[in-house]
């Protein structure tokens, strides 16, 4: 199915308010009648050159000091902090994602976070990606995850 002139810049507006791939699969549907896979909407948005903007974070309430999260539980849940040089820092998951033979948690030196996982298949795979790494990002990754699992 084609998308039209008009649907592409309503693409264009939903991804500069942030909104994920899943959400503009599911508006280009209800809004647009248009029914893509999910990644035909990535081929779409890699083919026009729309890069999905980083979603405003929601105001964070002040939490009770009363109870704090225990320091495993609250490093396993947290994504990897922003990394101080060139390199991203990659972490491994304690607890694998369901479905997943390895799982972790990565921050790019640009500011983009997000999981990774490794499916049984051996198939890589994004999960929680908070926006686009560039290739060097991704080159470096790529090299810091083999080192992390050689030494695991």
């Amino acid at each position: 199915m084609k998308v039209t002139a008009e649907q592409l810049e309503d693409v264009r507006a939903w991804a500069a308010q942030g909104i994920d791939l899943n959400g503009i699969q599911k508006r280009l549907a209800s809004e647009c009648g248009v029914h893509l896979t999910y990644m035909d909407v990535r081929f779409l948005l890699l083919d026009n050159g729309i890069e999905i903007a980083a979603a405003p974070e929601p105001e964070k309430k002040p939490e009770p000091a009363a109870q704090p999260a225990p320091q495993a539980e609250a490093a396993a849940d947290a994504p990897a902090p922003a990394p101080a040089g060139g390199k991203p820092v990659v972490t491994l998951d304690e607890i694998q994602i369901p479905g997943a033979v390895l799982s972790g948690k990565v921050a790019f030196p640009g500011g983009t976070k997000g999981s990774w996982l490794i499916d049984n298949a051996g198939r890589f795979g994004w999960s929680e990606l908070s926006g686009t790494p560039t290739p060097e990002e991704l080159q470096a990754f790529q090299f810091e995850l083999t080192q992390l699992l050689r030494r695991a």
